[in-house]
């Protein structure tokens, strides 16, 4: 007995031994993650080179197709004073043979969200990130971003992500559709992506912080580092990208799915309509007050396009865009409400928290 309780022991150790070995072993595979297709992005104020340009804006970016799209922040492409933006856009791949410096031009922008899609002008076929699917994110997990100082090379910072974002819609609340995380990202990072250790982005650094007037926010939220969702910036992507949007549209509502109450009011009207998302927040002096919309509203269409999440609703916003008219089917009280609405820009004045 003495001589099997000795080897149990001895076996006990061993597998700690080997547990603990393995945890160090992935310990050290994540603190070497695999690096997104990176680029550096510079915005001129003159058009040529050849004239008196200068390098007004610098920032990072990732490549998202292998076309030459990419994403960056909207605001380092602008004049600092205006708004407007830089008339000459450059790009210079962080690694490969060429590191050449390419024209690009802007595609879109999304100027609530501060990122931009950008377009290599070059036949090229370049290489593409990686960017999350379906794997859940968990509170914890180290994650990675890149920062280029006043240098030619990219710096590797790590960290962990904090928390997930608790709402799907930014319209009203800008912080909570953010994921926050323990890690210091400098200005030099902005526009860069936030990665995983196996190289997903699973979101975008746009220097963004929750106002600092914000009660409902805890004090150790503005200690946070807040990422832009991948998820929410690839929601309107392909709308922007087609639209070629400049400007952000809105409604004067924001939206959220349905609760388990109001979805057993589907289906509905002989099951023409199956599901919908309802109103959240209604902005004072904003469109959705004057045509009358109310909170706790389902939208259950938009332009005759079914809306089953406030993603189905982003997507058809920014497809439509600023100055497109369309119609809302409202469910209120049992009843179907229809709304014409001629979509505006969203407002200086309408900052979402």
């Amino acid at each position: 007995m003495a001589v099997a309780f000795f080897i149990m022991q001895k076996l006990q150790f061993i597998i700690l031994l080997l547990c603990l070995w393995g945890r160090v072993c992935c310990a050290a595979e994540a603190v070497v993650p695999v690096i997104p297709t990176m680029v550096t992005v510079r915005a001129r104020t003159g058009a040529d080179v050849a004239e008196d340009s200068t390098v007004l804006r610098r920032s990072l970016g990732f490549i998202v197709e292998q076309e030459g799209f990419l994403l960056t922040t909207y605001e380092s492409l602008t004049v600092p004073e205006t708004g407007t933006l830089l008339p000459r856009i450059e790009v210079q791949l962080s690694s490969g043979a060429a590191q050449q410096a390419y024209r690009a031009r802007v595609i879109g922008v999304e100027p609530t969200l501060n990122f931009a899609v950008l377009k290599i002008e070059s036949d090229a076929s370049f290489e593409v990130s990686t960017i999350l699917g379906d794997r859940e994110l968990l509170p914890g997990e180290p994650i990675f971003a890149l920062t280029q100082a006043d240098r030619p090379e990219l710096h590797l910072v790590s960290g962990r992500l904090q928390s997930l974002n608790s709402k799907e819609c930014y319209q009203q609340d800008l912080t909570a559709t953010m994921l926050a995380a323990e890690i210091e990202i400098p200005p030099s990072g902005i526009g860069g992506p936030v990665f995983d250790g196996t190289g997903a982005v699973i979101g975008m650094y746009t220097g963004y912080h929750p106002p600092e007037d914000e009660d409902e926010h805890l004090d150790e939220e503005a200690e946070l580092t807040h990422i832009l969702p991948i998820f929410l910036a690839f929601n309107i992507y392909d709308s922007i990208k087609q639209r070629q949007s400049l400007a952000s549209p809105w409604t004067g509502f924001s939206v959220r799915p349905l609760n388990a109450m109001e979805q057993q009011q589907f289906p509905i009207a002989q099951g023409k309509f199956t599901g919908g998302i309802a109103l959240e927040y209604i902005w004072e002096n904003s469109p959705a007050q004057a045509m009358g919309l109310k909170v706790d509203d389902i939208l259950l269409r938009f332009a005759y396009y079914p809306i089953h999440s406030p993603a189905d609703f982003q997507k058809w916003l920014y497809l439509y865009g600023v100055g497109r008219t369309v119609k809302f089917f409202i469910l209120r009280e049992g009843e179907i409400l229809l709304q014409e609405y001629t979509i505006e820009e969203r407002p200086a004045w309408a900052i979402p928290q």
